[in-house]
């Protein structure tokens, strides 16, 4: 299982990877596991990561409403 590193990546192209690893799921011939992980990093930012055959890992920005919870 290979891991890719998405630098520079923000929460839109996390959220298109999620959409397009179920799509895969559901047209896929047979059955499939797919696994959301999100940990929070220290400089205000959030490492989501999405396992799906491959695992992808994006870190995003916290918005500012989510950071004073």
């Amino acid at each position: 299982m290979s891991t890719v590193v998405h630098n520079g990546d923000d929460e839109q192209k996390a959220k298109a990877k999620l959409l397009n690893s179920f799509d895969y799921l559901l047209s896929h011939n047979g059955s499939g596991h797919m696994e959301v992980n999100t940990k929070i990093l220290k400089r205000g930012q959030k490492e989501i990561t999405i396992q799906c055959s491959r695992t992808h890992r994006f870190v995003v920005d916290i918005k500012d409403q989510e950071r004073s919870e």
